[in-house]
């Protein structure tokens, strides 16, 4: 492994952050929610030894990914995927995209940068979001992918007790699809059919 990614995994777990499979991280902020941290990796282009970190900040609600995970007919992982994500520099002054360029010639220096800001930025992103009110809010925000948000906002509001909001997005959800036949589409369709037998609601119409 790179040695800077070396320091950079010493400089996390330092910050209380488990190291998991690859380079993803995870730590407790509150009784059945992680903080998550994935470092996207890529050296091409770079001077040998060099590597460029794009880090993803998320937060995962176990209690929402293991009715996603019981209702799609998956197994119930431990710490993938985060319920929620965004890439660090949007978290960062100037909300923008950033990433970090690693230099094995000296590690720890330019490690150092990186875990500051996911020290800065990082932890008290996952410390004002450790509530599932809170989640519920980034969900319909909208940081992420569309086509992970679609299963997780409508298990994240009904937890949270909002029934009708849960309908609600169920209902657009299905709507959203139309005609569409594809394997994606079909997935979604099975979770939707599965969301309304869970909680007794009957479809539309």
């Amino acid at each position: 492994m790179n040695p800077a990614l070396i320091e950079v995994s010493i400089g996390l777990q330092s910050l209380g952050f488990r190291k998991r499979a690859g380079m993803l991280f995870t730590r407790e902020v509150a009784e059945g929610v992680l903080g998550w941290l994935g470092l996207n990796r890529a050296s091409r282009h770079l001077p040998a030894g060099a590597v460029e970190v794009n880090p993803v900040v998320g937060i995962r609600h176990q209690g929402v990914e293991r009715l996603v995970g019981e209702l799609r007919g998956e197994k119930f992982h431990a710490y993938q995927p985060p319920t929620v994500s965004t890439p660090l520099g949007y978290l960062m002054p100037g909300s923008r995209y950033r990433a970090w360029i690693l230099d094995a010639v000296d590690p720890a220096g330019s490690a150092g940068g990186l875990i500051a800001s996911v020290a800065n930025y990082a932890l008290p992103f996952m410390e004002s979001c450790s509530t599932l009110t809170e989640i519920c809010r980034l969900l319909d925000q909208g940081p992420g992918f569309e086509h992970q948000l679609v299963y997780r906002r409508p298990a994240a509001w009904q937890l949270a007790g909002e029934s009708a909001r849960s309908l609600g997005l169920i209902d657009t959800a299905d709507t959203d699809l139309g005609d569409r036949d594809d394997a994606a589409a079909a997935e979604l369709r099975s979770f939707i059919a599965a969301f309304r037998d869970r909680f007794g609601i009957n479809e539309p119409g």
